[in-house]
């Protein structure tokens, strides 16, 4: 994982977004290999471990079922998902998600934006400054920290869809299967057969700054 995506970080909890607390162990440049993380909220706490960020509730040492193999992008397929999310240039991230990671070499090769991974196989990966996560069902990404993201059919379900809307920029597009339902303040841009493209028109609620109160006067 990259260390400045440390910023984008929330804790997947269902309350008040809220910061995380990183006590990072071992990192080899920006990159971070070992680290914990904990939300000051609710107390749940997470791992960094070679450089995968776990936010599923497993801990990284549990053995885990073995990732389906990513069947690879065509380039003419890479340059369809390009063009679905809208993003040439952009200084936020884009996020890929499943069976999606597979394009995210040759993606790479012609948008400049820093890739997310999510729930996808990182043996596999090669993109430079690319980060990857695991998640159950939500994503632990702040508001407007996504410039867009794509989502496969294992993983659309509805509270994953509802993160990926909170977490895109202001017109951030978020690509989904066509059966998914369209968060609530995305407005439907284009669909056919397999997949529907979406932009986010509404702005979410974010961190609660917290502001010292004035003191009372005193008569």
């Amino acid at each position: 994982m990259q260390r400045d995506l440390l910023d984008a970080l929330r804790c997947p909890g269902t309350h008040d977004e809220s910061w995380l607390v990183a006590v990072v162990l071992q990192a080899r440049g920006s990159r971070l290999l070992v680290a914990e993380l904990a939300c000051p909220v609710c107390g749940a706490e997470f791992r960094i471990d070679n450089g995968i960020a776990y936010f599923d509730g497993i801990a990284p040492v549990t053995p885990r079922p073995p990732a389906m193999p990513l069947t690879p992008f065509t380039r003419d397929r890479v340059l369809r998902v390009a063009a679905l999310m809208g993003v040439a240039e952009s200084q936020l991230p884009i996020a890929l998600v499943g069976r999606y990671a597979a394009a995210s070499d040759v993606l790479a090769s012609f948008v400049s934006a820093p890739q997310l991974l999510v729930n996808s196989d990182a043996v596999l990966v090669s993109a430079p400054g690319a980060s990857c996560i695991v998640v159950a069902d939500r994503l632990p990404l702040g508001v407007e920290t996504l410039a867009a993201i794509a989502v496969d059919e294992a993983h659309a379900n509805p509270a994953l869809l509802e993160s990926a809307a909170r977490a895109l920029r202001l017109g951030g597009r978020l690509v989904a299967p066509v059966h998914a339902p369209i968060p609530s303040g995305m407005r439907e841009l284009a669909r056919d057969a397999t997949e529907w493209v979406a932009e986010t028109t509404a702005r979410a609620s974010g961190l609660v700054e917290l502001r010292r109160r004035a003191p009372e006067s005193v008569p």
